[in-house]
């Protein structure tokens, strides 16, 4: 098997979005490319600003590639008052979008974890992983919860492309 890229990871990515009841869009790229004009909510984001990595093992060298994503996940808020009654982030559906969003991001990272639609082959999570909520994004409008992760694959490309001199 040739080496997982970045492009096929992130066609899995969309796959799984694709699959996902509560995910309506998805898209990749840096925040800047994030355009509340370009998707519906709630929306899932791949930032590929994180650098990645080739690791060395003295048994078989170059074998293994760390590939850091993050995933995000948004919604967009309703802005009516008193809606749960609580002060703060309960005074319209944040306290929602944040509880719901997080339990998105888990889907995805139990979803590459345990491989358990077949999208995620050879693919491994590696490292603990952090989610944290984001608040007031595209006009104060937006919020959700992104986690930053990486995912291992074996080099398996082992010839050299060809170069002529």
């Amino acid at each position: 098997m040739a080496t997982i890229k970045i492009n096929e990871i992130i066609r899995k990515f969309k796959s799984f979005t694709d699959l996902h009841p509560n995910i309506n869009s998805f898209g990749c790229g840096d925040l800047d490319d994030l355009s509340q004009d370009t998707h519906y909510y709630p929306y899932c984001w791949i930032l590929m600003t994180d650098s990645h990595s080739i690791n060395y093992s003295t048994d078989n060298g170059y074998r293994s590639i760390e590939y850091n994503f993050v995933i995000r996940i948004g919604d967009k808020r309703n802005l009516q008052t008193g809606y749960d009654g609580i002060a703060g982030i309960g005074k319209d559906n944040t306290l929602d979008i944040i509880s719901n969003t997080f339990n998105y991001v888990l889907d995805y990272i139990n979803t590459i974890s345990e491989n358990t639609l077949n999208v995620f082959d050879d693919i491994a999570l590696t490292d603990d992983i952090n989610i944290e909520p984001f608040y007031n994004e595209d006009n104060g409008d937006v919020c959700g919860n992104e986690a930053t992760i990486t995912l291992r694959v074996k080099n398996d490309k082992v010839c050299i492309t060809p170069f002529t001199v």
